[in-house]
């Protein structure tokens, strides 16, 4: 009951905002095999959760985070991982990008700021932003993506860091 209550509010909230909402459903089947997962920020959180999706997926993997050690080791825990420059640079290479940031200035930075995705995003690119921030933070970014021709998915995630290792955390999409 609580999850769709939170639905609810989040869906008031993106109307009141002008977004446009939509149900969209999206499978690994439904990328071509060029398509490759771009994924933003490999703290705490992110590295677990990148390291899952990238276990799971037969697409092409590139990540990218300011702490370039983070990048290092997550590349000789992994293969066939490619490294980006910046967040545009991913975006340029990628067709789907998540987020995993810890706070609202950071993804304001990495999605809006001076090579940001936005700047190297493709047309139709899917952004999944796990991080969670303030609401009129991920309205604002929803809104430039779309703008910029993307597609945007705030995604917040519940269950912390041994949820993230264990690969069981929630979520909350709206």
């Amino acid at each position: 009951m609580l999850a769709r209550s939170f639905r609810a509010a989040n869906l008031a909230c993106k109307l009141r905002a002008g977004l446009s909402v939509q149900r969209m459903s999206y499978s690994s089947s439904s990328l071509s095999q060029e398509d490759a997962i771009g994924f933003i920020g490999l703290g705490q959180m992110g590295f677990h959760m990148a390291k899952h999706l990238c276990s799971k997926s037969q697409k092409p993997f590139v990540v990218y985070d300011m702490n370039q050690e983070a990048v290092s080791r997550f590349q000789s825990e992994n293969s066939n991982v490619m490294s980006a420059s910046s967040p545009a640079d991913l975006a340029s290479k990628t067709s789907v990008i998540v987020t995993a940031l810890p706070e609202s200035s950071h993804v304001k930075d990495v999605y809006l700021g001076k090579n940001g995705v936005i700047e190297g995003m493709r047309k139709n690119a899917l952004c999944i932003d796990s991080s969670t921030i303030d609401n009129s933070v991920s309205i604002n970014v929803s809104k430039r993506i779309i703008s910029a021709g993307g597609r945007a998915v705030d995604a917040p995630i519940s269950g912390g860091i041994m949820g993230a290792q264990a690969a069981t955390l929630t979520f909350m999409v709206g």
